[in-house]
């Protein structure tokens, strides 16, 4: 088993989501620091379903095949549809 290597991380929290959130993970036997590399890890995985809704996620896949995205126009010719 590979040991992996630790950081301490100081993170800035609002107070009441943070105890709501102990107590939640407390239930499945998780601690925040458990959960914050669990989020981070699949996050890094691109499995962010908890984190954008769908319709988000669809316009990223889209941006990155250049499905449904016009070019870029220069400034002047987007100045010019307000004309």
């Amino acid at each position: 088993m590979v040991a992996s290597k630790k950081v301490k991380t100081n993170l800035y929290l609002n107070k009441e989501l943070k105890e709501k959130a102990k107590q939640k993970l407390d239930e499945y036997g998780l601690n925040l620091s458990a959960f914050t590399n669990l989020m981070l890890a699949k996050f890094l995985k691109n499995d962010i379903d908890l984190i954008l809704p769908d319709e988000t996620r669809q316009v990223l896949q889209d941006y990155e095949i250049k499905k449904n995205f016009e070019e870029p126009k220069t400034l002047n010719e987007f100045l010019s549809e307000f004309k």
